[in-house]
């Protein structure tokens, strides 16, 4: 006898079915991303607007903004209240920016910081081991960014909503307290470690950063700025040196060369904690194994299993003493450096 209301396995779709899913979606992404470029749900956030009007306000091409918002409504973005009259619904609204759970950043900087463009070279990534950005746009992603400050604006607030979905997780996942000083190295404007010492009034911080990025730093009383680079300096005397998401963006002989720089600065009994997304062994499906195509086509880094972390960080001179998962997509790993 068999129990009806058992899971039933789902067949894996075909490359067939996946292609034309994907195809779809592109069609949604694109569209999703011109509404967001044309702010179309700002103009909206006070109430419905003809589509005459609308294509005033944003100085579109009315019968063009009409297939637009039309295509919208069929995926619940934006709503046709009368005849060519939008208002906008719950899903708009996160195209709005500041918004609860706003998606404008993410989907601007896909194609305002070049992100989407890299994939174009992604091939030859595959060909030559080199990064599909700087191949495509003749430098780094950072560079790229910080020649434009509206396009560093989009990626800051971009940045900024991934560290709203992954930051109190870290700090909820481990007892930072035991660390009266902790350095956050590479630790971009201090976002991650903030939240941990409001979590932990007796610790104090030491965040680490390019100088130009550390004189933006989010403003706390507890800590520390120092600007320069993990390549050649680390501030001495912490108790924990965080590095999140930095080491993905590298490829090895970097990241051991960060490590050991880290290394130099601990005493003994402090500990280095890498906080990255780990990559799980076997052939399942791991949406991780993905991003690892993103990170080497983007930034030229890759995602790691536990084993490859532990080795690079074997190399450097440490030693994994444990791995602690978060509710998020990230993980701790805690090593010490080896005697």
């Amino acid at each position: 006898m068999t129990d009806s209301t058992a899971a039933v396995a789902q067949p894996t779709p075909t490359l067939a079915e996946q292609f034309t899913a994907y195809e779809r979606e592109v069609y949604h992404f694109h569209a999703a991303h011109a509404a967001a470029e044309l702010e179309l749900a700002e103009h909206l956030a006070n109430g419905p607007l003809s589509v005459e009007e609308l294509a005033s306000q944003t100085k579109t091409h009315a019968p063009s903004l009409f297939r637009l918002l039309r295509a919208l409504e069929t995926i619940g973005v934006f709503k046709q209240v009368s005849p060519r009259v939008f208002a906008n619904t719950p899903e708009s609204e996160r195209l709005r920016k500041g918004t609860p759970g706003s998606l404008w950043a993410r989907v601007r900087a896909l194609f305002a910081c070049g992100f989407y463009q890299a994939w174009m070279g992604f091939p030859d990534s595959i060909r030559t081991g080199r990064n599909a950005f700087e191949q495509v746009h003749g430098c780094s992603s950072w560079e790229f960014n910080r020649r434009d400050p509206e396009r560093a604006a989009i990626f800051d607030q971009f940045m900024q909503s991934y560290q709203a979905m992954v930051t109190p997780p870290v700090t909820a996942a481990y007892d930072w307290a035991r660390f009266p000083v902790i350095a956050d190295v590479g630790g971009g404007k201090g976002a991650q470690l903030v939240d941990i010492l409001r979590a932990h009034p007796s610790c104090r911080g030491i965040l680490l950063d390019q100088p130009h990025v550390v004189a933006s730093a989010t403003p706390h009383d507890r800590i520390e700025r120092v600007g320069g680079s993990f390549f050649d300096r680390v501030p001495s005397g912490a108790d924990a040196y965080i590095l999140r998401s930095v080491i993905h963006d590298w490829g090895d002989a970097e990241s051991v060369a960060i490590l050991k720089t880290v290394h130099v600065a601990m005493r003994p009994e402090s500990r280095a904690i890498l906080i990255e997304q780990i990559i799980p062994e076997g052939p399942g499906y791991a949406f991780t194994k993905w991003v690892d195509l993103a990170v080497m086509t983007i930034a030229g880094g890759q995602e790691r299993t536990a084993a490859e972390y532990r080795h690079l960080l074997e190399e450097a001179g440490f030693e994994v003493e444990q791995i602690v998962p978060t509710s998020g997509p990230l993980n701790l790993i805690i090593s010490h450096p080896r005697t």
